[in-house]
């Protein structure tokens, strides 16, 4: 007897059949890679207060500036002014960190399982994860030959691979548009 777990997981797997092979696959795992970004940032967006760390990350840019000036001078008097200041920087680091981190724990989880029931799907096909196929060669991180015979053959990318070019190149655009890209000015 199927637990309730195993039939989700059934169905799930036979609703992803149709994004199966490329180039279904290769614009699905961009959906799904562009749909977590923006889920991501609007939480950031949401939760945490973007003014305050913006503010708090100039304080820290600003003292790291004054600290390395110091470092680069040799003035014993200003090196120690900025000394001083690295406990209540590195707070102010902490604090920025956990601030983050509180929405990456919360939204870990779901993530966690969309990516769980990807990589089990893509895993399961014959072509073995291939999702997306490439015109260039980049030899660790693209697989196969790029000529046969003297003519081009796209390369395949997997599913692991597709997926982590993808979200880099959602990510920072969308952190920048929704503003939560701390470094922003």
């Amino acid at each position: 007897m199927l637990t309730i777990l195993d039939e989700i997981t059934k169905w799930l797997m036979a609703a992803l059949v149709p994004y199966a092979t490329t180039p279904n696959s290769t614009f699905f795992i961009l959906g799904v890679a562009g749909i977590l970004a923006i889920v991501s940032n609007l939480a950031n967006r949401f939760f945490v207060d973007m003014r305050s760390m913006r503010e708090m990350s100039a304080e820290v840019k600003a003292w790291q500036e004054e600290f390395n000036k110091a470092r680069k001078s040799g003035d014993k008097q200003l090196l120690a002014k900025a000394t001083k200041k690295q406990a209540a920087i590195m707070r102010l680091q902490s604090k920025m960190m956990w601030d983050r981190m509180k929405v990456t724990f919360t939204f870990f989880i779901p993530f966690l399982l969309v990516w769980t029931v990807l990589s089990r799907f893509y895993g399961e096909l014959p072509e073995r994860m291939f999702t997306a196929y490439s015109p260039f060669v980049v030899r660790w991180l693209l697989e196969g030959p790029s000529l046969v015979a003297g003519s081009p053959v796209p390369i395949k990318v997997s599913y692991f691979t597709w997926y982590l070019i993808c979200s880099f190149a959602i990510s920072l655009p969308t952190s920048r548009l929704l503003g939560t890209y701390p470094e922003q000015e």
